[in-house]
């Protein structure tokens, strides 16, 4: 069972890593997912502008950033299904700061904020390996 307390989250969450262990992670994952293909090749990451992450940062409440993991369903009759990777800011509560669906719809704790009804979704960043830094492992 999950933890019904809710922890904040602070500007300084994650972890920095040494570049064997995101070798060994990113290998992983392209191991395990060998067989799914988007942009002509398997999608290893994607890059998104500085200008663009920091527009989704400098939205007011923003102390992290979430990456979603999303499939855009075959659209171009090939058979194959996209990875997507989508970007939103987060408050220091866990809420993420997105458009609001409707005006009238407010978040568990009942605070609807200038911030949620105006966010931000960022998507539509570059497929590595056609916009990588050149090789098939990560740069340092």
């Amino acid at each position: 069972m999950g933890n019904s307390t809710k922890k904040t989250i602070s500007s300084d969450t994650g972890a920095f890593i040494s570049l064997a262990e995101m070798k060994t992670l990113t290998k992983n994952h392209d191991d395990d997912h060998a067989n799914q293909k988007s942009f002509d090749s398997h999608v290893r990451a994607m890059c998104f502008g500085k200008d663009k992450i920091i527009e989704l940062l400098d939205q007011p409440g923003a102390v992290a950033l979430r990456i979603y993991y999303g499939i855009k369903i075959d659209t171009d009759g090939d058979g194959i299904k996209e990875k997507k990777m989508i970007l939103v800011a987060v408050d220091e509560h866990g809420n993420d700061i997105v458009p609001s669906e409707t005006p009238a719809v407010a978040p568990a704790d009942g605070i609807v904020s200038k911030a949620m009804a105006m966010g931000k979704i960022l998507d539509s960043g570059l497929p590595c390996p056609q916009f990588c830094s050149g090789s098939e492992d990560p740069k340092p």
